[in-house]
């Protein structure tokens, strides 16, 4: 707390230091213990010093330090003491006594800091003092070292002059003696010819140990020379090094001819040898004995080598040795290969021994190849453009080629050559391309000729298959024994599943054509190039499709022996065994093509002479060459359409004809009342008080379509069921039968989509445009009825079904055939007999008989109903109609049949 005010008339002199504040403090505390609480209290009140100016007191005694710390301590305390028993007194005693007791600090202070300064200043002037005496003795030294450093300069300048006249005397020294020694290494280029013929000149040179460094110094002194010709007698020594670099080529020749001529002598004798003995030649005595002589002489050769780009001399020497090693093992190895080989393709070899004796002619080839380069390989070194390797291989091969090309020329067996072409392809040509042996690509290119030569005769051959065993095909009345031949193979099948070899009997029932066909295309594939596939297999599609529609065409005209069966039953037979023929061979086609990846187009070009034709006829063009210029026209073939349209058209006029056969009563119908509302100025409400039109004539029209749906749909699906399926009735397998199953939705028009729910099939998707058109004709008749106000009970009485119990009905019956036992299903068809095909139809190349409905009936068909036919057998457990009233009784069998005239082409019902 701030002191109190001073009181009047006292001195008011701030505090302007601290104090000390521990002796104080233990005064205090030694006051405070001899006085009692009470006292202690009214004494420090009346007080003129506070508690923190003793502090400040205490704090100023103990800065001052040395010795009159003590002194002052006990005066500051027993200061301290005396104002406290003072305080009763006066107030203003006690400042004076606290600035007297300031003052006197201060005074002693100050002379202890004087006192300091004056020592301090005595040791400045002693340092001084020593200082300068210092700088005295360093001049003197640095006086002494100035004359010592002149002196050093001074022997250092003749030092460096004797140096320097030491390097020059060096250096001419040295400038002599690298004159000495360039004279002394030209003179050495000239003096080499003595050494040099010194070793050509002893006894096989080439072989010594110092022909390599002689070779050495030739070709130095030689380049030397070439490169110096102003030098004396440089002309002169330059003719002896290169007549002395002749000789060494000459000896090098000389001996490594010598040796391939000894090995050859050799392994010739032990050929003698073997033939004399038992007759077997091993393969490693043709290069046992040249293995062996190369580990001398390849050294010597791979001097030529290096030097090759020194002198053309070294270059020419070696390929002369190459090409004499070449014409040795030529001359060696000729006679046993081709002997072996055509050991190997001996005269009674049988067609299916080609291939096999192809790949073992081939496999034996490539081990004397790989031996020829291992044998070369061990004299010479390989380097680009290696002629005569190359020329030693591809003989190697030729020999091969030779050996085998009379045997591809004379081949006639599609199979023999296509497994040959296929054992060159996979195993020797791809093999060896992947492995990457450059080295022998000489024997690859014969291999890939005689290939080429293969891929040619099998094309020659496949077109003249194409020709004669498609195109010109002659049909005998078995091919066309339809559907006998399915009731035969589906047998075939069922017995073939029980030996596990279903797989071969899958092309019975089919046409031969069709089966030649694709087992050629399959036979070809991959081993012709695709280009030249694609050609062969689009035109023997064209004509497969061309043979399938000419049989199609034998079968509608085929003779169907008909006693008791009317003419429409046996047009429908005929029209449907037709149809579905084509249906079941185009799907199956269609399938096995897509199988191949490949387009089936064909580009053409010709020459259309239309404007010469023109010409002719006095139309002259502009210019008078006009007439010798024809136009290119072009046009393009693409089997794959040609089979969706032909597919399309077969299941489009199956469909109508089927619909058109079931619907006649209700079409004999539709045309009475067309003719009638076609009369002019007829009046549409008479239309009822026709007599084709009343109750009795509705029935029996009503009655006859639903007899005809009865009979008809069984029959029908039967049918289609038996073309469409084998193997006892089944699908093919679950690919083969979805994708029939894609290409009757297409064909039919359903679209694709249609055909992928679950459950869908070929028979199925067929069938189910018949059931459309048969029911939408069903619905006209009912709404023509509607329209006519006809009561609910001449309905009843005529027998009139809703569309969806037509529906249902209509679906059951198909799918009850569908799921009917198969021997059933063969009595249903066998129901209507068979005749012999037309086969001169068939085989006369004739276009697709499509049964186009017309638009009117005939004039028998006018007046009513079909004649009624004997009854088609119809499983007995077909189900009821539901939903709909019972079928007349009339109606539940069939009718007698008569002899009233038949509807040979019956009208379209409208849809």
């Amino acid at each position: 707390p701030p002191p109190p005010p001073a009181a009047p008339g006292a001195s008011t002199r701030p505090i302007t230091g601290p104090t000390s504040a521990s002796p104080a403090s233990s005064s205090s505390s030694s006051l405070a213990a001899g006085l009692g609480a009470s006292e202690l209290t009214a004494a420090l009140a009346e007080a003129a010093l506070s508690s923190r100016q003793c502090t400040l007191l205490d704090e100023l005694t103990e800065s001052l330090g040395c010795s009159s710390l003590g002194a002052a301590g006990g005066l500051a305390s027993s200061s301290t003491a005396n104002l406290v028993v003072k305080a009763r007194v006066s107030k203003e005693d006690a400042y004076d006594a606290f600035y007297r007791h300031w003052h006197y600090l201060k005074a002693r202070k100050r002379g202890a800091e004087s006192d300091l300064a004056r020592s301090q200043w005595g040791w400045i002037n002693q340092m001084q003092d020593l200082c300068s005496e210092t700088c005295k003795s360093l001049d003197g030294l640095l006086d002494d070292l100035a004359l010592l450093d002149q002196q050093r300069q001074e022997v250092i300048r003749k030092t460096t002059t004797l140096h320097e006249q030491c390097e020059q005397m060096v250096h001419d020294q040295e400038e002599l003696v690298t004159r000495s020694d360039a004279l002394s290494s030209k003179l050495d280029y000239y003096e080499r010819v003595s050494d040099v013929a010194r070793v050509l000149d002893q006894p096989n040179a080439a072989s010594h140990q110092d022909f390599a460094p002689a070779l050495d110094q030739l070709d130095g002194s030689i380049e030397f020379l070439e490169m110096h010709p102003d030098f004396c007698q440089a002309k002169a020594y330059l003719h002896q090094f290169e007549h002395l670099r002749s000789r060494a080529v000459l000896a090098v020749r000389s001996s490594v001819q010598h040796s391939l001529e000894k090995s050859f002598a050799q392994v010739e004798q032990q050929l003698r040898e073997k033939a004399a003995s038992d007759g077997s030649i091993d393969t490693q005595v043709f290069y046992t004995r040249f293995r062996a002589a190369a580990l001398n002489y390849k050294p010597m050769l791979s001097l030529l080598h290096q030097r090759r780009d020194v002198h053309e001399d070294y270059t020419r020497t070696l390929e002369e040795l190459e090409a004499f090693y070449v014409h040795l093992r030529l001359r060696l190895i000729a006679g046993p290969v081709t002997g072996h080989l055509q050991g190997v393709l001996r005269r009674d070899l049988r067609l299916d021994e080609l291939a096999p004796a192809t790949r073992q002619a081939s496999s034996y080839i490539l081990e004397i190849s790989n031996l020829e380069q291992q044998a070369f390989e061990g004299y010479f070194e390989q380097r680009s453009g290696q002629e005569s390797l190359r020329t030693l291989l591809e003989r190697v091969a030729d020999i091969f080629y030779q050996a085998l090309r009379p045997v591809v020329i004379v081949c006639d067996s599609i199979e023999s050559l296509r497994e040959m072409a296929d054992c060159l392809q996979m195993d020797i040509l791809e093999p060896q391309q992947q492995g990457s042996k450059k080295n022998i690509m000489p024997v690859l290119a014969v291999v890939y000729r005689l290939h080429k030569d293969v891929q040619e005769r099998l094309i020659f051959c496949v077109e003249n298959f194409i020709r004669a065993e498609i195109k010109g095909y002659q049909v005998v009345s078995s091919d066309l024994d339809y559907p006998n031949m399915l009731f035969e193979a589906s047998y075939s099948d069922a017995l073939a599943e029980d030996v596990g070899h279903s797989a071969t009997t899958l092309k019975q029932g089919w046409f031969p054509t069709m089966r030649r066909t694709l087992g050629i295309l399959e036979k070809i594939y991959r081993v012709l190039e695709m280009s030249t596939f694609q050609g062969l297999a689009q035109e023997a599609v064209d004509l497969c499709i061309t043979s399938l529609k000419a049989a199609s065409l034998g079968l509608a005209r085929r003779y169907i022996p008909a006693t008791n069966l009317s003419p429409a039953l046996v047009t429908l037979t005929q029209a449907m065994d037709s149809q579905l023929f084509l249906v079941r061979h185009l799907l199956t086609l269609r399938e096995h093509i897509a199988a191949f990846e490949c387009d089936l187009v064909a580009n053409e070009r010709y020459f259309n002479f239309a404007n010469v034709w023109e010409a002719l006829h006095l139309k002259l063009p502009d210019g008078l060459l006009g007439i010798l210029k024809p136009t290119v026209s072009y046009s393009q073939v693409d089997s794959k359409k040609d089979i969706e349209a032909e597919l399309k058209m077969a299941c489009e006029g199956l469909i109508a004809t089927v619909t058109t056969h079931i619907s006649q009563p209700l079409a004999s119908l539709n045309a009475h009342i067309g003719d009638y509302l076609a009369r002019p100025q007829v009046d549409r409400a008479t239309l009822r008080q026709q007599p084709f039109m009343s109750n009795e004539a509705l029935h029996e029209a009503v009655g006859a379509f639903l007899t005809n749906v009865r009979q008809r749909v069984p029959f029908v699906a039967a049918h289609i069921r038996l073309y469409v399926s084998t193997e006892g009735g089944n699908e093919h397998s679950e690919e083969s039968g979805n994708a029939q199953a894609t290409s009757a939705a297409v064909a039919t028009g359903m679209g694709p989509s249609t055909s992928s729910g679950q459950g869908q099939t070929t028979a199925s998707i067929l069938f189910k445009p018949v059931e459309m058109r048969l029911v939408d004709t069903w619905g006209r008749l009912e709404s023509l009825l509607e329209d006519s106000e006809v009561a609910d009970s001449d309905l009843q009485a005529i027998g009139i079904l809703s569309q969806s119990a037509l529906r249902e009905l209509i679906s059951s019956l198909f799918e009850c055939t569908m799921a009917s036992a198969w021997a059933q299903l063969v009595e249903i068809v066998n129901g209507v007999p068979r005749g012999a095909a037309n086969v001169s139809a068939a085989g006369a190349g004739g276009g697709l008989m499509t049964p186009r409905p017309s638009s009117k009936t005939s004039s028998s068909a006018a007046g009513g109903l079909e004649p009624a036919e004997a009854a088609i057998d119809v499983p007995a457990t077909l189900p009821p109609v539901a939903g709909g009233p019972p079928p007349p009784a009339e109606f539940t069998q069939p009718a007698a049949s008569n002899d009233q005239g038949a509807v040979t082409t019956p009208a379209v019902p409208m849809v």
